[in-house]
């Protein structure tokens, strides 16, 4: 127990709470006695602290200060000495690491001469493979291949020399590690003979301490029990009872950090062990390297003998094989003669074939044209069955166009009271009339009129003139220069003619075609805009490729005919449904709107009255149940019993007349 306490009292920075409290128990005994005597040499009995001067120490705890002064420079000692071990040690492994360092770096230097040195002489090898094929003498040869033997031996030898090198150095690094690890395990024993001895001195020196506190304190107390015997036994009382508990706890602290030493121990002695499996692992590692390496230069040793081979049964092949071509060319040779037998045979009997077959061909040009003389007669005939047909479909549609018209005109003068204008019945428009009348689409080209341009047109036409003058001919640009400037329809002129010329224009349908690439659509349906100028050039490009495609699709007479023809059928297909849509919606949609909208209001109209004759038969109801209970009242009125009542019915109708 004194050397427990002596320890907690050489750690005065602990952060347990029972040690400070124990302190500050002992400080507030101390501070006690030191009143206690201040007060019996002062002579009073309260006790207290001397006003004129500092209370003097008392022997014991003299005697503590100094004990722990003593103890403070033993520890100073060991803590020197543990230190300098350690800087010892340090500078011994740094010094380790330094000449480590060197040999790495040496035998690294080494491995790479070593590896350039054997790239040259690999090399050198290599390059002279090729001048043994050229040699014809054996005897040459024989003494090329023995320098070549020569040459791989040294290399070889090189290798095993460096392998050498690499294994003693091995060995060195295994006869090192054993000895670091005799010097690490005597530096240790030497560190924990060290601690053991340090320990016993500060045992030693904490008994001689604790002896002189003891005797130090047992004079004083003995001093102090003359003069207090009573307080005395009550704080010695006080005092066992604390120590009894202390002790509790003071043992619990030491078994606490036995096991905590114990856990330090084990960590250690896990950590040395966790250190010792690492270096055998890095041990184990570097010699599976070298079998690699071995393992590596065998399989090189091997490739160039299976290079050597290689090489020497590509030549018994190239020469097989020059054999063998030279028989191939001449049995080709053979073959290209009778092939060419072969090909005078199919020549004349392809020609024959040739003759019968345009023979065939003169014969069955002859039947297509008689049957196209049938295609067109058939055609005509479906044709004016076709117009019979129409006009029957024609007839049906306008008697139920005109029940439309019928209806709608009096819904808007009967229903509405709205004037009624009849819309126009003329569904074709008057060059789809012309094309289905005479059943003919043949164009005419017609030059293009300025004065007959539309709006539309003459805008286009001054942003071409605006933005590619380019199409202009550089002659027409200076004949117009030479011009008046007052001339300035005249000038329009020639460079509209110019541009329509440029770009192929000769009838106002390739104008139309051309303007439907420089509008688009505006804001509303009906309305279209011309494109901005940035996409002048654009259109334009559009445009050309368009006439080039078409172009090259009527390139000759025939196709181009066939092309009008094909257009023409088409157009008049497109102008028939346009026929029918238009007669389909001879109803405006504002009409069909109207009709909606009075169909709404009629529906709202009919509900309306449904409901009111609902309340008029309510009414009729109500109405005979009132007629009922009336006439059932006057009954009970005129009853005679009533008059033996004390208030009749009818005093109280006189009371209380109707409300009129």
């Amino acid at each position: 127990y004194s050397f427990c306490t002596l320890l907690e009292m050489d750690r005065p920075n602990s952060a347990d709470n029972s040690t400070l409290n124990a302190k500050q128990r002992i400080e507030q005994r101390r501070a006690k006695l030191d009143a206690a005597l201040a007060a019996k040499k002062a002579g009073t009995e309260e006790g207290g602290v001397v006003k004129d001067g500092e209370p003097q120490l008392g022997e014991g705890e003299g005697q503590i200060r100094e004990s722990r002064r003593n103890i403070e420079d033993l520890k100073m000692k060991a803590s020197e000495e543990v230190t300098r071990f350690r800087v010892t040690t340090d500078v011994h492994e740094a010094d380790r690491r330094i000449q480590e360092d060197a040999k790495l770096k040496e035998r690294l230097q080494n491995i790479t001469d070593e590896a350039a040195s054997s790239n040259r002489r690999d090399s050198s090898v290599l390059m002279k493979w090729n001048s043994l094929f050229q040699k014809t003498v054996p005897q040459d040869l024989l003494e090329a291949i023995n320098k070549q033997k020569e040459s791989c031996s040294k290399i070889i030898e090189s290798k095993d020399r460096l392998i050498g090198d690499l294994k003693e150095e091995l060995k060195n690094k295994d006869e090192e590690y054993v000895r670091a690890l005799k010097e690490q395990a005597t530096a240790i024993d030497d560190l924990i003979g060290c601690m053991h001895e340090r320990t016993k001195d500060m045992i030693e020196r904490y008994a001689e301490e604790l002896e002189a506190i003891e005797s130090a304190f047992m004079n004083e107390r003995k001093e102090l029990l003359k003069s207090q015997q009573s307080e005395i036994d009550a704080l010695t009382e006080r005092r066992r009872t604390i120590e009894d508990q202390n002790m509790k706890k003071r043992q619990e602290k030491v078994e606490d950090w036995q096991l905590r030493l114990h856990e330090i121990h084990e960590t250690y002695g896990e950590y040395y062990n966790k250190l010792k499996c690492q270096l055998q692992t890095e041990i184990q590692g570097l010699e599976q390297q070298l079998e690699e390496m071995r393992a590596l230069y065998q399989l090189n040793a091997e490739k160039l003998n299976y290079n050597l081979q290689v090489l020497s049964e590509r030549v018994k092949e190239n020469d097989k094989a020059i054999a063998t071509h030279k028989r191939k060319l001449a049995r080709l040779q053979d073959v290209l003669s009778g092939l060419i037998t072969k090909y005078a045979e199919t020549d004349k009997k392809f020609r024959h074939e040739n003759n019968i077959l345009t023979e065939s061909y003169r014969r069955i040009t002859e039947q297509y044209k008689d049957l196209q003389l049938k295609f067109q007669y058939f055609e005509k005939a479906d044709t004016e069955k076709y117009r019979q047909v129409w006009a029957m479909n024609e007839e049906d549609a306008m008697k139920l166009v005109n029940q439309c018209l019928m209806a709608d005109k009096v819904v808007f003068e009967q229903q509405l009271g709205v004037e009624w204008k009849p819309p126009d019945l003329n569904f074709w428009r008057e060059e789809d009339a012309a094309h289905v009348g005479d059943g003919s689409d043949d164009e005419v080209p017609e030059q293009p009129d300025d004065k007959e341009l539309s709006e539309a047109a003459l805008k286009m036409f001054e942003l071409l003139k605006t933005e590619c003058g380019f199409l202009v001919e550089d002659r027409i640009k200076r004949t117009l220069e030479m011009l008046e400037e007052e001339d300035e329809a005249k000038m329009d002129a020639v460079k509209l003619e110019s541009i329509w010329k440029a770009l192929g224009v000769k009838s106002k349908a390739d104008i139309m075609k051309l303007l439907l690439h420089f509008t688009k659509q505006g804001e509303t349906e009906d309305t279209q805009e011309l494109i901005s100028q940035q996409d002048c050039i654009k259109a334009l490009t559009a445009y050309v490729e368009q006439q080039n495609r078409n172009a090259c699709l009527a390139s000759s007479k025939k196709h181009q005919q066939a092309s009008f023809e094909e257009r023409a059928k088409q157009r008049r297909r497109q102008e028939e449904q346009e026929f029918w849509v238009r007669m389909a919606n001879v109803i405006q949609p504002s009409h069909y709107r109207i009709w909606g909208a009075l169909e709404d209001g009629l529906e709202k109209y009919l509900s309306q009255l449904q409901n009111r004759a609902k309340l008029i038969d309510e009414t009729d109801a109500i109405r005979q149940q009132n007629d009922e209970l009336r006439a059932l009242l006057n009954t009970y009125m005129q009853s005679k019993i009533n008059e033996e009542l004390f208030h009749p019915p009818q005093l109280t109708v006189a009371n209380n007349p109707p409300e009129s």
